[in-house]
């Protein structure tokens, strides 16, 4: 608690108005504490206005920053009682204020409480527009990705391009003179409907596909000599 008692006092201590103390209980502040009846350690109490009150809520910084804020009416550091601790531009509006009637200070007062509001209300407006560019800019963003799809295999480059780093399904197509365009595209719309699935799941799977005989070394490699379709998976850090 010594750590957050430390900052409160720092926190309030240009307050003219209030101050952070500590008193040794047990060594040369036994006879004001016994006076003010403390029994145990470490006992928090408010004196103000000639009146001492117990403390019995939180021991962390936020909570006795509340306590003060709300029983000590803390002033700011600059007051027309502490005018040296003001900043020179602060200090020139205090003493302006000093100078004015009450109509006038009133006036002036309820002239810059619109200004706040007026303000508060623009950075709505800023904030919303700013959100709006933020949604412009993904889109923007958005339109130079390029959107995944199942892709044909060519060469072992485009493989090792498109597989570095993950897992891919391969599928070895019929030869298009024996399945057709039709049987052709049905195919590789099931593998683009696996992706898709996939994609939903968050699972980074790429896909591609071939056709059977074009990758005559590959196939031999992986033993598909039993006929197309056929697919496999193959990871290369595997």
């Amino acid at each position: 608690m010594q750590a957050d008692w430390d900052q409160l006092g720092k926190a309030f201590a240009d307050t003219p108005n209030v101050v952070i103390g500590q008193v040794d209980c047990a060594g040369n502040g036994q006879s004001s504490c016994g006076e003010h009846g403390v029994r145990g350690y470490p006992t928090l109490k408010t004196w103000k206005d000639g009146r001492m009150s117990d403390y019995n809520g939180g021991r962390d910084l936020g909570s006795l920053k509340r306590e003060v804020e709300k029983k000590l009416d803390p002033r700011p550091a600059c007051s027309l009682e502490s005018k040296d601790a003001c900043k020179p531009e602060d200090r020139k509006i205090l003493e302006e204020s000093e100078k004015m009637s009450k109509a006038e200070r009133a006036a002036k007062i309820k002239e810059v409480q619109k200004e706040i509001e007026d303000s508060k209300k623009q950075v709505v407006e800023l904030e919303k527009k700013a959100k709006k560019l933020a949604e412009s800019l993904d889109l923007i963003k958005a339109g130079g990705q390029t959107v995944e799809k199942v892709e044909q295999l060519l060469n072992d480059e485009d493989w090792r391009a498109h597989c570095e780093g993950r897992t891919c399904l391969v599928a070895f197509l019929p030869h298009i003179y024996d399945d057709g365009a039709k049987g052709r595209n049905e195919k590789i719309k099931i593998l683009d409907d696996v992706m898709k699935a996939g994609k939903k799941d968050s699972k980074n799977i790429g896909y591609l596909w071939t056709q059977g005989g074009d990758q005559f070394e590959m196939e031999e490699a992986l033993g598909l000599q039993f006929g197309f379709p056929a697919v496999i998976a193959i990871n290369f850090g595997k």
